[in-house]
């Protein structure tokens, strides 16, 4: 697991419109399972935070892993 978040940690976070959200800085794990709870993303300057569906944790949005459409080349969301 480890691993993985190193290869896609700095990776572009885009929404369902293909509009670059912000930049991956964390993966939060479920630690028995292995599996992504959620994505810690520092988003756009010119984004408001409050105006995001998402809660805002360290100065990062984070976004649960039921938002998450696919992760590929960059990461991309549901909505």
């Amino acid at each position: 697991m480890a691993i993985f978040a190193r290869e896609i940690i700095g990776r572009d976070v885009v929404d369902s419109h293909q509009q670059r959200l912000g930049e991956l800085k964390d993966v939060v794990f479920d630690t028995p399972t292995g599996t992504i709870v959620a994505l810690r993303v520092q988003i756009e300057r010119d984004l408001e935070p409050s105006k995001l569906p998402w809660e805002v944790v360290d100065g990062l949005v984070q976004i649960p892993a039921d938002d998450i459409s696919r992760i590929a080349s960059r990461i991309h969301l549901k909505r």
